[in-house]
């Protein structure tokens, strides 16, 4: 059969979905054409993809950068990008209270290829900007700051990195996966790169898997080149995902946004409750930088219970509405006990390095209702009341009457803003 040559539709109100793995020139002369920049087009599947270009397109409008690149996962996003930059030599400064697998990749990973990592805790920013100063040096190719980071959302002073850094050796990258481009752009404050895990915030359904990489075209044509080898590119069908998801993305952080700091105040008023970890509460660590960097404060909420290990196990089971899961951003709330089920490979000193502790729960909230997924919290936290009453029943009723009293102000909280 000889081939056939169709004529796309061009007047698509929503983009088609290219899925070629090749694409044809009519003639030599056409590709001539092609080559010398006078032909748009694509070649090859690993090099070209208009689904793609279109979802860049519009993921670089949202950081405020010039372009951006597409990964199959946050993680892809993130190895690529300091493959790309890095040589043999290089050292890379980065915050260590992150990801695992971040810390993974660069202590062990990295180090084979002769490129030295150093975390810095955040968790005390007077201590992070005294060892980051002591720290930087020359040598230093990139600094790498996750921010908020996972869990306890902390953050750091960008403009004051930005201070002590070399621009024209030194790159600031700014893994804002927690913050989304809604809450923070950290390019308007220096960042040289900004990398998002899609497969959060960004795709928002819980349906895909994606990285992205914004920043300069300088730098982006370096890091696709580092792509077009490693072959770390996503399907056509993926990007068209991301792309219907970033066209309500302003919406659903809006509303993850106000029932995130509803559920923190109202766990922060509990007794069970020993602290929660959420930048838009004036309790948070970092409050004042929050004001600083961000707009807004997503629906994760990291919050450290005033029980035991199994206690804190029970109240994870108990709970209703959530799915027991390790994923957030999406329109389905989750909830994991962190030491449980993220960080169970660490050792017990390896999770008080990082604060994780054996009670610390992170809750990711979704589209529910915000009085339902705190009726459903404070349910689950009822046992917990009842077992500390049961060690201290002298204490009984003032226990029960701070509940309700809690119980009251959250209630007052919840129904008096949502509807």
């Amino acid at each position: 059969m000889p081939k056939t040559i169709r004529p796309p539709y061009s007047n698509a109100v929503v983009p088609p979905i290219s899925v070629s793995s090749a694409y044809y020139f009519r003639d030599t002369e056409e590709f001539r054409r092609y080559k010398a920049g006078e032909l748009p087009g694509g070649r090859y599947g690993r090099y070209d993809n208009p689904s793609w270009l279109q979802t860049e397109a519009e993921l670089a409008q949202l950081e405020g950068t010039e372009e951006a690149l597409l990964f199959p996962s946050g993680m892809s996003a993130v190895s690529n990008t300091v493959a790309a930059l890095c040589k043999q030599g290089d050292r890379i400064l980065y915050t260590g209270c992150a990801y695992r697998n971040l810390r993974t990749f660069f202590n062990e990973q990295m180090s084979q290829y002769g490129v030295e990592a150093h975390a810095i805790c955040q968790a005390d920013i007077q201590k992070f900007n005294e060892e980051f100063q002591n720290q930087y040096d020359e040598r230093c190719r990139i600094v790498f700051v996750e921010m908020p980071s996972n869990p306890h959302m902390y953050l750091v002073d960008l403009e004051y990195i930005k201070t002590v850094i070399d621009p024209q050796r030194t790159l600031l990258i700014v893994d804002s996966t927690f913050a989304s481009p809604i809450n923070c752009q950290p390019a308007k404050f220096g960042a040289n790169l900004v990398i998002h895990s899609c497969t959060k915030y960004l795709g928002g359904h819980g349906d895909l898997l994606a990285g992205c990489v914004c920043g300069s075209a300088e730098l982006m044509d370096q890091i696709r080149n580092y792509r077009n080898i490693s072959g770390a590119v996503v399907d056509g069908f993926t990007a068209f995902l991301l792309s219907r998801s970033i066209a309500t993305l302003n919406i659903r952080m809006e509303q993850l946004n106000k029932t995130g700091l509803e559920v923190a105040r109202s766990l922060e008023s509990h007794p069970v409750v020993r602290h929660v970890y959420y930048t838009g509460l004036a309790s948070h660590p970092h409050a004042s930088l929050a004001s600083k960097y961000l707009s807004g404060h997503g629906g994760v909420v990291a919050f450290e219970l005033d029980c035991d290990a199994e206690q804190a196990v029970g109240f994870v089971d108990r709970l209703k509405i959530p799915f027991m899961g390790t994923n957030f951003g999406s329109h389905q709330a989750m909830v994991e006990q962190c030491a449980e089920f993220t960080y169970y490979k660490l050792t017990a000193q390896e999770r008080r390095d990082l604060n994780i502790s054996n009670t610390l729960i992170r809750y990711t909230v979704g589209l529910e209702k915000t009085s339902d997924i705190i009726s459903d919290i404070f349910n689950s936290l009822k046992l917990i009341c009842s077992q500390s009453q049961e060690r201290a029943p002298n204490v009984k009723t003032h226990s029960q009457n701070v509940t309700a009293a809690a119980r009251q102000m959250a209630e007052s909280r919840t129904f008096g803003h949502l509807s």
